[in-house]
């Protein structure tokens, strides 16, 4: 409780300006929102239509959010403890998008296990090639953690669905530098 009292006191405390607080998230996306490049402004996120992404560009989202969380730690902007779950789960997530995007027709699951094993099939089947075996254990040693992909995003909550949704019931470390 101590953490979400400190969580609405920051938000609370913060200076909202009645713009801030009354222009809505969402806009009209229009001419106005156009720039040059990606690093000139204005600043924001072009969404659906044309922008919708697709699985493979989701992945790819995941894993650069991921790795700029990691990195913003590495380099001492963010403490590592605050993020931890918030970066594995974009890694996990972008993991789970990829072997969807490379599969056919793949079904509506979170489980690593089944879309590694299918990957490797589909890979061995079309192009008569091995998946390295370290990518394969990584999958593997990944998908029994947060087996529905729940644990990372809700931590301990009250009502899981079912089993897969309980939460990690051992302690374990994760170096930033080999994540």
């Amino acid at each position: 409780m101590k953490h979400v009292v400190g969580l609405f006191g920051r938000l609370l405390g913060a200076p909202f300006t009645e713009e801030a607080m009354t222009r809505p998230l969402f806009e009209d996306l229009t001419g106005d929102y156009a720039r040059e490049d990606e690093w000139s402004g204005p600043h924001g996120f072009a969404i659906g239509g044309m922008m919708q992404a697709n699985t493979a560009s989701l992945a790819e989202e995941y894993f650069t959010a991921a790795n700029e969380l990691v990195d913003a730690s590495k380099e001492k902007r963010i403490a590592d403890y605050p993020i931890g779950n918030a970066a594995l789960f974009l890694y996990r997530h972008s993991c789970e998008l990829i072997l969807k995007a490379a599969l056919p027709a793949s079904k509506r699951t979170h489980d690593l296990t089944g879309l590694t094993d299918n990957f490797v099939e589909m890979i061995k089947e079309k192009y008569g090639q091995d998946v390295p075996a370290w990518v394969v254990r990584r999958m593997k040693e990944l998908a029994p953690i947060d087996p529905n992909s729940t644990a990372f995003r809700y931590g301990n909550y009250s009502t899981p669905i079912d089993a897969g949704d309980a939460p990690i019931e051992f302690e374990a470390y994760v170096s930033l530098s080999h994540l």
